[in-house]
């Protein structure tokens, strides 16, 4: 196994809660510019291993190295998740302001391009001046998930993947995640409790259970296979 291509490695894992194992992997290896779907029932340990992947946790037992070392901590041992690896869920909470406000505070002045580009048209130009609160669960999956793609990480975790979309947008999404993917060779990571749309974008998948590992298989997707040069080494 060549080292150079992983840029996540674990080995035994553990997380308790109140006495209580939520997660317990003996080993899992995670390849640069690939994508991998992690699935499961509810309850699984899919979103305590996301969290642990985002540096949003730390583990009770076990080491996880992200591109060759462990993620740095401060002096209380809080985890600093590096700002390279972006982590959006789908059902986390919504903010109050307004979608165009949302993207100004995240992205500047990029945000009229990113208004030019995904709110030009249809029944999606309304949102742009829309408050937060008042969108759906899934106009609030698109916003995050153009806020994802626009962010340009070198990680992309998303939890609980389109579980709100509709065909159309998840259509739409997964074209922009796969061009993130194929031309950039960015990592993503999706999981959720649903394989059939995962599946079509991953190349592996991870079947989660008890929070235990039970099955690793290939998805509809070729792995990327090129060299990472000093300019994309993601």
């Amino acid at each position: 196994m060549n080292k150079k291509t992983l840029i996540y490695e674990i080995n035994n894992l553990k997380q308790v809660y109140n006495g209580r194992n939520i997660l317990q992997i003996g080993k899992l290896q995670i390849h640069k510019g690939t994508i991998y779907g992690i699935i499961g029932p509810v309850g699984s340990g899919k979103s305590s291993l996301l969290w642990h992947l985002a540096g949003l946790e730390k583990s009770t037992e076990g080491h996880l190295i992200y591109d060759k070392q462990e993620f740095k901590t401060n002096w209380l041992g809080k985890i600093n998740p590096p700002k390279e690896i972006k982590y959006i869920s789908m059902s986390g909470e919504r903010g109050h302001e307004h979608v165009s406000k949302y993207f100004s505070a995240k992205h500047g002045k990029r945000a009229e391009t990113i208004q030019k580009k995904y709110f030009n048209a249809g029944y999606r130009q309304f949102m742009w001046n829309q408050p937060m609160s008042t969108l759906s669960n899934g106009e609030i999956s698109w916003v995050k998930m153009i806020d994802a793609i626009e962010s340009d990480p070198r990680v992309l975790i998303i939890d609980n993947y389109a579980a709100f979309l509709d065909n159309d947008m998840e259509r739409d999404i997964s074209r922009r995640l796969k061009n993130m993917n194929r031309n950039l060779g960015t990592t993503i990571i999706l999981s959720g409790t649903e394989r059939t749309r995962i599946q079509q974008l991953a190349s592996v998948m991870v079947f989660l259970d008890k929070g235990h590992i039970a099955k690793v298989r290939s998805g509809s997707q070729k792995r990327i296979s090129r060299p990472y040069h000093k300019k994309s080494n993601r």
